[in-house]
């Protein structure tokens, strides 16, 4: 895998990512297990944020590849490690609603790698255009930069 230390490197800011973001945010979690909009909504903002993590790594380095790759998916497993295992091992306060929390993440960071995954590829095609524009951009050079000198005579 030519991508080898980049992946470890998107994978460890992943995982940090996602470890610090359920650390700061675990004094909120008790508001999911409120009952009607402010749990619904707190619900929704842990889903979205851990999806756009997701989408936004994957997108991003996907850019640089060709083709398909499972990388979204396996940062979506990094990103979702975190928050599962702190809902496990801490008392977060989330009483009945643990399992729905849990599995609002699981989708959440489904979609995630999934949307991730789609927009990585159309990345890829957008980025490898502009490549070939600026390899064949390369090649001509503008007159005012070329020697003015080589279309002199010898005398």
């Amino acid at each position: 895998m030519d991508n080898l230390p980049r992946f470890i490197f998107y994978a460890s800011g992943v995982f940090m990512i996602s470890a610090a973001f359920t650390l700061f945010s675990s004094e909120f979690m008790v508001k999911v297990s409120d009952p009607g909009f402010v749990g619904m909504l707190f619900l929704l903002g842990f889903g979205l944020v851990y999806m756009n993590i997701i989408f936004v790594t994957g997108r991003r380095f996907m850019r640089r590849l060709q083709g398909p790759n499972p990388v979204p998916y396996i940062f979506g497993l990094l990103v979702a490690a975190p928050p599962l295992v702190w809902v496990q091992i801490y008392n977060a306060g989330l009483g009945e609603s643990k399992l729905i929390f849990m599995f609002t993440i699981v989708i959440a960071c489904a979609l995630g790698a999934f949307f991730g995954h789609r927009a990585g590829l159309k990345a890829q095609v957008a980025f490898q255009e502009s490549l070939k524009e600026y390899l064949n951009q390369e090649d001509k050079t503008p007159d005012e930069l070329k020697r003015s000198h080589d279309n002199l005579n010898k005398n």
